[in-house]
C-alpha cells in the first residue's frame, strides 16, 4: 500500500471528501481537492509538517502514513527475515497451521512484545476465533491499527500521570520527614522493605557500554495505585524519594510502561553501574523473604551473611554518581 492508498483509505473511513480534507490541512479552496488528489495518487508526496497535519486532520498515528510499502509477496518474505535476524523471530509449521513466534520472556523486544500483547487483546476483543465480527466492531478495529500506537502511549502517559498525582505529595511530605539516601547500603535496605511488603518487583539489568550498565525495576501500576496497605504506600513512596535525590546527585532515571498480561508495568532505569551489581543481591532477598517454613537456623544464617554483604555496599552514592559523570 503506497503512501497515497493510506491517505485515501482514512480520508473515506472518516467520511471525508477530498476537498474537506485539503481545507482541513490548511490549503486554500481553490486547491484543497486537487492537493489531496496529488497525494492520493501518489503525483506528488507531502513533506513532513504536511504530512503530520494530515495525520492530525484523518485523526491517525504519524506512523499510520510512513513510506512503507510492501508491493509483492518477495518484499514480505525480506521483511520476515530481517525479523528474525533483528527480533529473534522463529518459524513453525504443522499441517494446519504455519506461525511466526517470538520469544515473550525476550526483555531486550520488551516494548514490542508489549505492543504484539495489545494487538492480540484488541483482535481478540472484537473478532471472534472464527473471524466473525459485527461491522461497528471492525471499523473500531480498522480505527485502533490507525491509530497505533498513539492510544496505547496516551494510555501509557495517563497511568504514569495517575501514579505522579498519587505519590508526589507523599514524597514531599517524605522529604520533610527522612534523610536521603547516602549509601548504597541504605538503598538496598529500602528495596528490601519494598519486598518485605510484598510489593510485586521484576529486577533486571541492562548493558549500555563498558562500564555503564544499569539496574530495572518494574512494578504494576494496580497495586501501587489501589493498595489499602499503608506499609505497600509508605514503601513505594520512600523508594521514590530514594529516586529523587539520585536524580538530584546526577544519576539518570528514565521509566518505561508496559501492559502485557500482568497488566500495567511501570519500569524504573537507574543508570548506574554500582546500582546494577545489586542484581544477585535483590534476587537473593527475593527468594528468602518469600520462602516459606524458615527456621531459626535459616534465618540466623540468612541475616548473618546480609550484614556481611551490606558492608561490601558502603559506598557513597552521591560521590559515586558524580565519579561516574
Amino acid at each position: 500500500m503506497t503512501l497515497g492508498d493510506k491517505i485515501r483509505k482514512y480520508r473515506i473511513m472518516n467520511d471525508l471528501t477530498q476537498k474537506d480534507l485539503g481545507l482541513m490541512v490548511g490549503f486554500s479552496a481553490a486547491t484543497a481537492d486537487s492537493r489531496i488528489r496529488k497525494y492520493e495518487r501518489d503525483l506528488m508526496a507531502p513533506k513532513e509538517d504536511i504530512r503530520k497535519k494530515l495525520a492530525e486532520a484523518l485523526d491517525v498515528d504519524l506512523s499510520a502514513l510512513s513510506d512503507i510499502n510492501i508491493q509483492s509477496l518477495e518484499d514480505v518474505m525480506q521483511v520476515l527475515f530481517l525479523f528474525e535476524e533483528e527480533l529473534g523471530m522463529t518459524i513453525e509449521r504443522t499441517e494446519e497451521k504455519t506461525s511466526l513466534c517470538f520469544d515473550n520472556r525476550n526483555k531486550d523486544h520488551a516494548l514490542l512484545l508489549s505492543y504484539l500483547y495489545t494487538w492480540f487483546s484488541k483482535r481478540r476483543s472484537v473478532i471472534g476465533p472464527d473471524g466473525s465480527s459485527d461491522e461497528d466492531g471492525i471499523r473500531q478495529y480498522e480505527r485502533w491499527k490507525a491509530r497505533f500506537p498513539k492510544d496505547n502511549r496516551n494510555y501509557w502517559a495517563e497511568q504514569e500521570q495517575s501514579l505522579t498525582d498519587y505519590y508526589d505529595p507523599l514524597v514531599k511530605e517524605a522529604a520533610r520527614s527522612q534523610k536521603p539516601v547516602v549509601y548504597l547500603s541504605d538503598f538496598i535496605l529500602h528495596i528490601r522493605e519494598l519486598i518485605r511488603n510484598n510489593i510485586q518487583m521484576e529486577a533486571s539489568t541492562a548493558l549500555f557500554g563498558v562500564g555503564d550498565s544499569a539496574l530495572i525495576l518494574t512494578f504494576p501500576i494496580t497495586q501501587l495505585l489501589s493498595s489499602e496497605n499503608n506499609d505497600v504506600v509508605s514503601a513505594f513512596t520512600g523508594f521514590l524519594y530514594d529516586l529523587r535525590t539520585l536524580e538530584a546527585y546526577g544519576m539518570p532515571v528514565t521509566t518505561t510502561m508496559l501492559t502485557n498480561e500482568k497488566g500495567t508495568q511501570i519500569s524504573y532505569c537507574l543508570r548506574l553501574s554500582s546500582l546494577s551489581g545489586m542484581y544477585s543481591t535483590i534476587i537473593k532477598l527475593q527468594a528468602y523473604e518469600h520462602e516459606e517454613g524458615k527456621n531459626d537456623w535459616d534465618i540466623q544464617m540468612f541475616e548473618k551473611q546480609f550484614e556481611a554483604d551490606l558492608k561490601t555496599y558502603e559506598l557513597n552514592l552521591k560521590e559515586e554518581i558524580a565519579l561516574r559523570k
